[in-house]
């Protein structure tokens, strides 16, 4: 009896432990993206790292557990610090050989960026009397696509893919308001054969002059509209390694979607 009192908690110690890592939350890596387009002027080595860090920042805000490899070499520093006794000893020093390994890498790439892929431009104007105003208004959308995978790491089967596009919009207005009075004292000097000091007071009207002009621009960055699509990105490996609940079933229906817009573009024969 007194040998399955010991027992006991061992086991429900263990089934608890087993309990603990089951519901733990998935470790994932992100490695430097790729970039498949070519002549993207704002493109260099270090954007592939950039976007790297900002998806896994991205992902810190879901349910997974984040393993760093962007800068995995700074955590080894620390270790070898410990490791060669530069610092002091003590239970919070590194320990080599107890870096977590990751169940899942999350591999992105840049799969099309074009500027001013839609563009729209539209104005009127209207006057009477030598007063009026002008308005015009210009629009250009720029388009984004981003491919990402999410890949066990012990089997190299992709367990989720996904394309995310969309567009950025520019948008610029500008308004002008104003006129001059000569046009008026034009008329009023026809219709009264004003002479002398009337002329004069006439042309002293028509001299009177006035414009007021006003310009508005929005233009969204590159950056922002990349971070956009990576907020998107980590959202879908949330619902694939973490939430699979319905918005698997959402997420399939924006790909159909997606899908069959590509398809519209295109005149098949």
């Amino acid at each position: 009896m007194r040998s399955m009192n010991l027992i006991l908690p061992l086991v429900f110690s263990a089934l608890s432990l087993a309990g603990g890592q089951a519901l733990g939350a998935p470790t994932v890596s992100v490695p430097d993206f790729k970039n498949e387009v070519a002549n993207i002027p704002w493109w260099s080595a270090s954007v592939s790292t950039q976007l790297a860090d900002a998806l896994a920042n991205e992902l810190a805000a879901t349910g997974v557990q984040l393993v760093e490899r962007q800068h995995v070499q700074e955590v080894l520093s620390e270790q070898e610090l410990a490791e060669f006794g530069i610092v002091r000893p003590s239970e919070e020093s590194a320990q080599s050989g107890q870096m977590t390994g990751a169940q899942y890498l999350i591999l992105g790439r840049v799969n099309a960026y074009e500027a001013e892929v839609e563009e729209k431009a539209k104005g009127e104007s209207t006057s009477f009397l030598g007063f009026g105003s002008t308005q015009a208004a210009y629009e250009a959308k720029a388009y984004i696509a981003i491919d990402l995978r999410v890949v066990d790491t012990t089997t190299g089967v992709v367990v989720g893919s996904r394309t995310v596009e969309g567009t950025a919009k520019d948008t610029a207005e500008v308004e002008a308001r104003g006129g001059s009075l000569a046009p008026l004292a034009g008329l009023i000097g026809s219709a009264t054969n004003a002479t002398g000091g009337g002329a004069i007071a006439l042309g002293v009207i028509g001299s009177f002059s006035q414009s007021e002009v006003s310009a508005e621009k929005k233009q969204t960055p590159v950056g922002k509209a990349i971070r956009a699509a990576l907020i998107e990105a980590s959202n879908y490996v949330d619902c694939v390694l973490v939430r699979q609940d319905r918005c698997l079933t959402e997420y399939a229906v924006k790909d159909a979607e997606r899908r069959q817009r590509t398809l519209d573009v295109l005149e098949l024969n």
